[in-house]
């Protein structure tokens, strides 16, 4: 069956974007002012920055578990409790008044946040015909990353609003939103993982084969964790005001990208996308380092929606194209190690750049490094698939595909 005769616009696909674009905003509502409550509880700029970060350090520890338990048990109520876990977790950090007491909370909200990527990617899968899985894994990324977008800005004009509890209940509240549609969405798909194994294997925790693209995760995250933690309090200390817009163009741009990215990375394969995708992230960091206005930031924005927009969909839709829909958990799983890496460590390493430094060296030394590495990453994983191709016959598209090229037809 063509790509024109499958249909990827669904109730059911719908309702599944929704789900993840709730999740991403129970999230991403509160990591810009888990810092900031910190830092009213007494911690320093470092340990405020690895408080906040906790939530995906702990995740890194607990993704390629998650990947296994989604490959091998019931997606949808491992997806249930663990939104529930996360509800309640979320929630429970308006009631911290000391920093003990947010590490323990942040900790395991970090668990059940870990679960609930893993799954939501892997669970979203099944809904996807195998011939628009770019495009349609891409709109699945795309939720996410609006939601680190749109969460911020949300989060903040709460915290405005009614104080740290209020966001925080809220985003709980997104949690069981999510919760609802799941238990309401059908879920009849089961897979056969054969024969029970007595141990885990390394193959079934980490995806090798991704690596390079686990690392480019990686890059683009750090920049969005360095965004997400230190844009409201760069914008304090220079005193510009409406920073949020910075998310809502972001947000904007992104969208309207992603119908031509999609479409892009299922014809022509990801390098095509992933080098204008790092010098996007590259400036983007460039410009928020040296922005001393708010249409500075603004031009940001276009950059990081080019660059964190389209990159980090594009590498995770192609991963889980790459893969059987029964092995998704573990393809998810890969690229979330490199994406949970970068949340947790650059806030904490920008912390002592910015302490020795200032913002504007810290963020600008920051898109500098993430254009000079993704381009070696690039052009080591096409050295890597341009020997794989070769090695492949001239029918086997699929072999073809999982090296980053896409056979024209």
């Amino acid at each position: 069956m063509s790509a024109k005769k499958e249909q990827l616009w669904t109730p059911k696909y719908a309702v599944i974007l929704l789900n993840m674009l709730c999740n991403g905003m129970a999230g991403m509502m509160t990591f810009p002012i888990v810092a900031k409550y910190a830092l009213s509880v007494g911690a320093n700029l470092t340990a405020a920055s690895a408080i906040a970060g906790m939530m995906s350090l702990v995740a890194l520890v607990v993704c390629p578990f998650a990947g296994v338990l989604c490959d091998k048990g019931s997606r949808k109520h491992i997806l249930i409790a663990a939104n529930l876990g996360y509800g309640i977790s979320l929630a429970l950090h308006c009631v911290c008044a000391s920093i003990p007491a947010l590490i323990v909370v942040r900790m395991a909200t970090g668990v059940f946040f870990s679960l609930c990527t893993v799954a939501n990617v892997a669970y979203s899968s099944a809904y996807i015909p195998k011939s628009r899985t770019g495009e349609g894994m891409g709109y699945v990324g795309l939720s996410t990353v609006i939601a680190q977008a749109l969460g911020p800005m949300v989060g903040m004009e709460l915290q405005e609003i009614g104080g740290y509890s209020l966001t925080f209940l809220a985003a709980g509240g997104f949690t069981f939103l999510c919760v609802l549609l799941l238990v309401l969405l059908p879920y009849p798909v089961t897979y056969s993982t054969g024969k029970a194994q007595k141990s885990l294997r390394l193959k079934e925790l980490f995806a090798a084969r991704f690596t390079c693209f686990m690392l480019m995760a990686l890059l683009f995250s750090s920049a969005g964790g360095l965004i997400s933690t230190y844009l409201a309090i760069i914008a304090d200390v220079r005193q510009i005001a409406d920073i949020t817009m910075y998310f809502t163009v972001f947000s904007i741009l992104s969208l309207a990208l992603r119908p031509v990215t999609g479409r892009v990375l299922d014809s022509r394969g990801i390098f095509c996308l992933i080098i204008p995708a790092f010098l996007g992230c590259g400036l983007c960091m460039l410009f928020v380092g040296i922005g001393k206005a708010l249409f500075m930031f603004l031009i940001a924005s276009v950059f990081g929606a080019i660059g964190q927009g389209t990159g980090l969909p594009s590498i995770q839709a192609h991963c889980i194209k790459t893969v059987d829909k029964a092995s998704t958990g573990v393809a998810a799983s890969t690229i979330m190690i490199g994406q949970n890496i970068g949340n947790a460590i650059a806030p904490i390493v920008g912390s002592f750049f910015i302490g020795a430094f200032s913002y504007e060296a810290a963020f600008a030394g920051a898109g500098i490094f993430i254009i000079i590495a993704g381009t070696l990453l690039t052009l080591v994983q096409w050295k890597i698939g341009r020997k794989y191709s070769g090695q492949c016959q001239k029918n086997n598209t699929r072999c073809q595909e999982s090296s980053g090229f896409t056979a024209k037809k």
